[in-house]
């Protein structure tokens, strides 16, 4: 049901709010801001105090000595270069650079020569070494068999020895009974028969003793050959020689025919490695390595591995950011003052560390300086002015790697009015 407007009850107002209360003051907050503005002014004045009491370089840089590492032939990179910001000492090696399109045929085919000589020389060593053992082992054999031989002579020589004993005793026996029977035939107490009989004996007993001494004679020269090493006799087949002996002779004869052939493999062997030597000398004349000119951190690098070159090719630079120096730019009038060796005073921009140094020598004003780094002697100098270049006596704090951050920053240089 719609109420006429005039009937209905009049809106209230809304009450105003209530003011807030008033924020309690902290008597020490203006003090605060006041502390904090004068150390800012104090700090701008202490900054800006050297522009107005001392002369001051109108613009300064700091640098570093640069060294550029050129390829001076043209080639392929081989190795992978140090990036840039990577620390380097004196005469590392970076990489090495080929030259292209190489011929190593020649090299691989006296290798694959070489080492198939060596393997032959190997071989015949080896083949001589066990020739050598069984030599050996036959020569043992002999000396078992001539200890053998020895001993069994030196026993025969024994047995005649007593045979020749035997056979003079018969001797001496048979002469008492010839004897006996002679003086008894005189008396007729023997017959001719029994007398015959005896002398017959005693010629037999003669015969057995000289073929007994004979004998042992014969004894006493193979026993001696035995000692030599000869062996003579019926044992031995007429062989003065065992078949060890012969077959050592063999062998001797089988390494003198191998140790020709080993002198010829060594001569060759020496001869391709003469041939090895050169090709890997022609190669390595070919191939170029790159070093480290000194002490540093890498400012710049172009190149990456497998990488093709020209000669005059810049590969990196280095900079060495433990010895940092200023360049600076003054002013004509302050040419008195700032000369070689005079002290000055510099500031890093960002830093309220002041560092001490001299005036190392002072440049043509369109001179570049292209062994410094971080340098401004590209842009140009207006007329009236000068550069100069700043030794600093003392570093920055911190690494000296860490330095090279400073490179190229700006800085401020003055000296004593």
């Amino acid at each position: 049901m719609l109420v006429p407007r005039e009937l209905q009850a009049p809106r209230t107002a809304p009450l105003p709010a209530a003011p807030p209360a008033p924020a309690r003051r902290r008597p020490w907050g203006r003090l605060l801001r006041w502390l904090i503005g004068g150390a800012i002014l104090a700090e701008g004045a202490w900054l800006l105090a050297p522009m107005v009491l001392y002369r001051t370089s109108v613009r300064a840089s700091v640098t570093a000595p640069l060294a550029t590492v050129r390829i001076h032939q043209a080639g392929v990179v081989e190795g992978l270069p140090p990036e840039v910001g990577a620390t380097l000492t004196q005469g590392q090696h970076l990489f090495d650079v080929a030259a292209a399109h190489l011929d190593v045929r020649p090299l691989e085919r006296v290798e694959a020569e070489a080492e198939a000589t060596r393997r032959s020389v190997a071989a015949l060593e080896h083949q001589i070494a066990d020739l050598e053992e069984i030599k050996a082992t036959l020569n043992q054999h002999f000396l078992d068999y001539r200890e053998a031989r020895i001993a069994r002579a030196e026993k025969q020589a024994d047995e005649h020895r007593a045979a020749i004993q035997a056979a003079e005793s018969r001797l001496k026996e048979a002469e008492y009974e010839f004897q006996v029977h002679g003086r008894a035939s005189i008396r007729a107490a023997s017959s001719d028969i029994e007398r015959t009989r005896a002398e017959y004996a005693v010629r037999v007993a003669r015969n057995e003793l000289e073929a007994a001494r004979q004998t042992a004679a014969r004894l006493d020269v193979q026993l001696e050959a035995a000692r030599r090493g000869y062996f003579v006799g019926d044992a031995d087949g007429g062989q003065d020689r065992v078949a060890s002996l012969q077959r050592c002779d063999e062998i001797e004869i089988q390494q003198a025919g191998l140790r020709a052939r080993l002198g010829e493999l060594r001569g060759k062997l020496l001869e391709l490695d003469a041939r090895l030597a050169s090709e890997r000398h022609h190669l390595e004349d070919s191939r170029a390595t790159i070093k480290a000119p000194m002490s540093g951190v890498v400012w710049s690098s172009a190149l990456d591995a497998g990488s093709e070159v020209a000669p005059g090719t810049v590969a990196l630079e280095v900079v060495d950011p433990g010895r940092l120096t200023i360049e600076a730019v003054f002013k004509e009038a302050d040419a008195a003052r700032i000369h070689p060796g005079a002290s000055v005073k510099a500031r890093l921009v960002g830093s309220s560390a002041v560092l001490p140094g001299r005036v190392l020598r002072v440049a043509d004003p369109a001179a570049i300086d292209p062994e410094l780094a971080g340098e401004p002697g590209a842009d140009a100098v207006p007329t009236g002015m000068f550069r100069a270049i700043i030794a600093l006596d003392r570093q920055p704090s911190g690494a000296a790697p860490a330095n090279r951050y400073h490179i190229g920053s700006p800085a401020v240089v003055w000296t004593s009015r």
